[in-house]
């Protein structure tokens, strides 16, 4: 554990613990450069959406529980931080044993006391909603968290109340509430720093062999009373690229509507860093910050996000994708409900297939094993800097780590590990780069 001020949060005042110390292992290989906080929506970190939305509402002392990529991390909280006019301090969790670890340590540590929000950086709703959910919080009279409805409750902590909105018990992932919808843990709480401190101390660590923070959560509500607060507006936990997919296009809409325009005619950019070589059709919802080529004959269709940097060149179609800084599509590609990293290169007629034959949902790889997406619809995720030869294609669901080099005509029908080179004949062979 490390903290990086002398200062100690003032009693009384209302304080914030986030939670970003966790690997984000299903994010690969997005996450094999960044930690899961500083994906993007809008390309703009969704840590970034957390932090202004506390400053807005006037708490401008927080804590940020840090472990994967941790100097990045710093660096680019630490900017965002100074910039509205937030006081972050850091605790690195010194090993990842849970989100009751994680609070217990920034507690110990930063010296926080007193009234807490504590938000988990995976989860995203748009900046309005985001804001009522921390206010809603907040303006409780009793210890409090945010519940979400979602149609299938056992991929969550299901939240149990009483009649009056008070927490009974927290239900962990439990399969009987598979397909069930229900109340779950939104990531979102306001407790007392020394009330779950002591909770915590006395929490056992769970079948994972982690300190669960919903735990002391469940021991706290029976001492004291912790109101189970209905969110308003859609909620996102950002665990999967598919989700990350999903949070770009909840937030294009939503900054469509605050505009006022049709969905086909919402097209954001700025006119002066944009160079467009006709012909070139833009059908929104499109939304490009800052600089970016554009054509000849390149297509770009709705819910299709371009972050700066970009080339989309002649005879590419862009479909319901991010396109992170720096990464090229140059020519004759097809991309389609896919995350291409940053300073990727896709080679000419490189193409991601996004829809199966038998019209079943596309199914990914997570973690060993094969998941379903929910998505009739899902092509491909590639890390940073990874680089296609020509005809390339890319089947459904298939993700390309960071730095892969894939050889000309291949056909990838499986994951491709970080800083791999694939090359493609009769036979495939795979095989490390020296310089990875």
């Amino acid at each position: 554990m490390n903290w990086n001020s002398d200062e100690v949060l003032i009693l009384g005042e209302v304080s914030a613990i986030i939670l970003a110390a966790g690997k984000g292992e299903r994010m690969w290989p997005l996450t094999s450069t960044r930690p899961k906080p500083l994906l993007e929506v809008l390309c703009k970190p969704m840590l970034q959406y957390h932090l202004e939305t506390l400053a807005d509402l006037g708490i401008k002392k927080a804590v940020l529980v840090t472990h994967s990529h941790e100097d990045l991390l710093k660096k680019t909280s630490s900017s965002i931080a100074e910039k509205i006019g937030m006081s972050l301090s850091y605790v690195r969790q010194s090993e990842p044993l849970g989100t009751g670890h994680a609070v217990r340590e920034a507690i110990e540590v930063s010296g926080i006391r007193g009234e807490t929000v504590i938000v988990y950086s995976d989860i995203f709703m748009t900046p309005r909603s985001l804001k009522d959910a921390i206010s809603k919080v907040l303006s409780s009279p009793s210890y409090s968290i945010a519940g979400a409805v979602v149609q299938d409750a056992s991929r969550y902590g299901a939240l149990v109340s009483d009649g009056s909105g008070k927490l009974e018990r927290i239900i962990e992932k439990s399969p009987e509430l598979s397909g069930k919808e229900g109340t779950v843990n939104a990531g979102i709480m306001k407790i007392g720093a020394e009330e779950i401190m002591e909770e915590l101390k006395r929490t056992a660590p769970s079948i994972r062999g982690e300190i669960e923070l919903t735990s002391a959560l469940e021991s706290l509500a029976k001492k004291s009373d912790v109101d189970v607060l209905k969110l308003e507006g859609e909620w996102i936990d950002v665990g999967t690229p598919w989700d990350l997919l999903r949070a770009n296009e909840l937030s294009l809409r939503e900054l469509c509507r605050a505009r006022g325009a049709e969905e086909e005619e919402c097209v954001i950019f700025d006119e002066e860093k944009i160079e467009i070589e006709d012909p070139v059709v833009l059908r929104g919802p499109i939304y490009i910050k800052g600089s970016a080529e554009l054509g000849p004959c390149a297509h770009i269709r709705g819910y299709s996000v371009i972050c700066g940097e970009n080339k989309i060149g002649f005879s590419v179609q862009i479909k319901s994708s991010v396109i992170m800084r720096g990464a090229k599509v140059p020519h004759l590609n097809y991309v389609g409900d896919s995350i291409i990293g940053e300073n990727v290169n896709l080679g000419a007629g490189t193409i991601t297939a996004n829809v199966r034959h038998d019209g079943r949902n596309v199914r990914s790889m997570l973690k060993g094993s094969l998941v379903d997406t929910g998505r009739k619809k899902f092509g491909s995720v590639i890390g940073d800097g990874a680089r296609t030869g020509i005809n390339t294609s890319i089947l459904p669901g298939v993700k390309i780590g960071s730095n892969a080099w894939i050889g000309a005509g291949c056909i990838v029908n499986e994951d491709v590990p970080d800083g791999s080179i694939v090359k493609c004949g009769q036979e495939k062979e795979v095989r490390k780069r020296r310089d990875a």
